[in-house]
């Protein structure tokens, strides 16, 4: 049995909004758990190519971005927004690349209708 040296207000029932962001893991406390945010996770580091480089972006190990993935660690708006804006630089790599890709393309088609 444990006894409380606080005061009678401040062992007043908490409310719900206070008991919603407690949990017995540390990592947990205050960071939402949802499978919305797991499953952007998921795909992102498929889109990227694989655990490591989205762990590379959020500057975290992989073994964080596992913990993450499987709900043991909430996922917090800044990990979203880090995902979605490397997400938005691979994006912007790839159609640059693609644009390159098509003006050689017609460079080629050009080459063979003058010929």
């Amino acid at each position: 049995m444990v006894i409380s040296t606080a005061p009678p207000e401040a062992r007043e029932i908490e409310t719900s909004a206070a008991l919603e962001s407690r949990s017995p893991k540390r990592e947990q406390r205050g960071l939402p758990i949802e499978i919305s945010r797991m499953m952007g996770l998921q795909t992102a580091y498929e889109i990227l190519g694989g655990k490591k480089a989205l762990a590379d972006a959020l500057g975290v190990c992989v073994r964080s971005l596992n913990h993450k993935l499987n709900a043991d660690r909430g996922v917090s708006n800044l990990d979203l927004f880090v995902t979605a804006k490397t997400l938005e630089t691979r994006a912007a790599k790839m159609v640059q690349h693609a644009a390159k890709l098509r003006a050689v393309l017609a460079d080629t088609q050009l080459d063979s209708i003058q010929s």
